[in-house]
């Protein structure tokens, strides 16, 4: 455990060294990406100014909701989504079979050598609006922070789980390129709350593919709102994770070196 967790930090230095070579580059790609996830809370603002609203939020609370979703992707396009690229472009060129022979499994390979930077803009826009969304809201409990920590790490389960999904897909389908955008679409119904949603698809989003716990059930637990459907939508995400290990396996095995 030790070994992989130094060989980890070994790889997250020489990838920052190397990013910030070229710094110009790394601070414009912050900025793109910081400009690009401030359009969702502009709009929010608007509906709000304009007099409309999610019935049952206050803006504070809507971004709240947004900002964990900002921080969680934050989180995951580093540390998790590194490896869908990472895969593509490996078993495209056919070299994947050096991970594979590598002392340690090819899994942790595929996601240590994924890791990047480029994707912390929305970890530092997230935890912008998150500060922002709780300067008017009444700080929350001990027991709220701590039931949020550990439904944020419920929600890391969730974003791996689907970084998983995309990655195995690609060792079959080489060509498919446009899982990001795919997955983009399934996930942004996390960036509102589940309660403006219709009932079935609130069950949907919390107990057959659990995107509501990406934001939603963290930001409502912090908030010390009533959250029906959270034991669901927390076994929902293990199963989740679970079932995204064994496709990754699975198609792991599928895996016949392409290369050209």
């Amino acid at each position: 455990m030790t070994g992989s967790v130094q060989a980890f930090l070994a790889v997250m230095k020489t990838v920052v060294a190397s990013r910030l070579a070229y710094r110009g580059d790394v601070f414009f790609s912050l900025f793109v990406t910081l400009l690009g996830e401030a359009i969702l809370p502009m709009i929010t603002l608007l509906i709000y100014k304009s007099g409309a609203s999610f019935p049952g939020w206050s803006l504070e609370e809507a971004m709240l909701v947004q900002a964990v979703f900002m921080l969680a992707k934050g989180i995951a396009y580093p540390f998790f989504y590194g490896m869908v690229y990472n895969t593509l472009d490996r078993v495209r060129e056919g070299s994947f079979d050096v991970l594979l022979l590598k002392p340690r499994s090819a899994l942790f390979m595929t996601l240590v050598t994924g890791f990047s930077i480029d994707g912390l803009g929305r970890l530092v826009g997230g935890a912008a609006l998150f500060i922002f969304a709780l300067s008017g809201l009444p700080m929350p409990s001990a027991a709220e922070w701590l039931g949020f920590l550990l439904l944020m790490c419920l929600s890391a389960c969730v974003l791996f789980a689907s970084a998983l999904f995309m990655s195995g897909m690609l060792f079959r389908w080489v060509g498919s390129s446009r899982v990001y955008e795919m997955n983009d679409a399934a996930t942004s119904f996390g960036r509102y709350p589940l309660s403006i949603y219709s009932k079935p698809l609130q069950f949907v989003l919390s107990s057959v593919v659990p995107v509501a716990m990406i934001s939603y059930f963290p930001a409502a637990t912090l908030l010390g709102r009533s959250t029906p459907g959270l034991y669901g939508a927390a076994a929902a995400s293990v199963i989740f994770l679970a079932a995204g290990l064994l496709f990754w396996h699975y198609m792991l095995r599928t895996y016949t070196s392409a290369g050209g």
